[in-house]
């Protein structure tokens, strides 16, 4: 009951906007939330001993060498990707971004530690398979609702876990709806595979998997980061 008024907080206050002028499609607002709801798994909360409790460097089972920022920010001083200790298959996650106020703001979140959905800066950018917002290399965001890099951003993810036969076959993709600063990006879209983000580690689709973020391309900071399992 925790995880369904989780995701209802989030989706009650639906609303259609103005045409997107770039894709023109209808931009679909819902009722931001930042505050973890009861019953959430808080990943990184501001403070040092959530990386150490939640957190691995990635490809290992080390701590990880992201520090917190003056402002309660984690920031990926050793410019690597972390991974969470624990592992998720269907989930609500929300994650707040900056990107630097130069350069292409380079990053991503990965659900299951294979599916990513991008970070990046969009000044003078148009919506592709590889910027804000996209499922990476495979399909761009539906509108671009990107704020100006320097800027805290938000992600909600509502993702779904491949579905696997009794032999364990897998026989639905991956889902997610994607809302990225109140806006719609994605609506229940499929993912075509695993995105790349996953290297070596995984070699196939699972029903749970670590959530990642990655660090080891630009310094993109986040704070605020929660999940609740649905």
């Amino acid at each position: 009951m925790i995880e369904v008024i989780a995701v209802c907080a989030v989706m009650a206050a639906v609303s259609v906007n103005s045409v997107n002028a770039q894709t023109q499609v209808p931009l679909v607002a819902v009722a931001p939330v930042s505050t973890a709801p009861a019953g959430a798994k808080v990943l990184f909360g501001g403070r040092q001993a959530d990386v150490a409790a939640n957190w691995y460097k990635r490809r290992t089972t080390n701590a990880p060498g992201w520090t917190v920022g003056n402002e309660s920010q984690l920031v990926p001083s050793d410019k690597s990707d972390i991974t969470t200790r624990d592992e998720f298959g269907d989930c609500y996650l929300h994650v707040e971004f900056k990107t630097p106020s130069t350069g292409h703001g380079n990053a991503g979140v990965a659900l299951q530690g294979r599916y990513e959905v991008q970070i990046h800066n969009m000044e003078g950018e148009k919506l592709n398979e590889t910027n804000l917002g996209a499922f990476y290399s495979q399909k761009p965001a539906r509108v671009n609702a990107a704020k100006k890099a320097g800027e805290w951003q938000t992600y909600d993810i509502v993702f779904r876990a491949p579905r696997f036969d009794a032999a364990g076959k897998e026989i639905e993709k991956p889902r997610a709806t994607v809302i990225l600063n109140g806006i719609v990006i994605h609506n229940n879209e499929s993912f075509n595979d695993m995105t790349g983000i996953q290297y070596e580690l995984f070699k196939g689709p699972a029903a749970k998997g670590p959530i990642v973020l990655q660090g080891d391309h630009d310094a993109v900071q986040y704070r605020n980061v929660w999940v609740v399992g649905l």
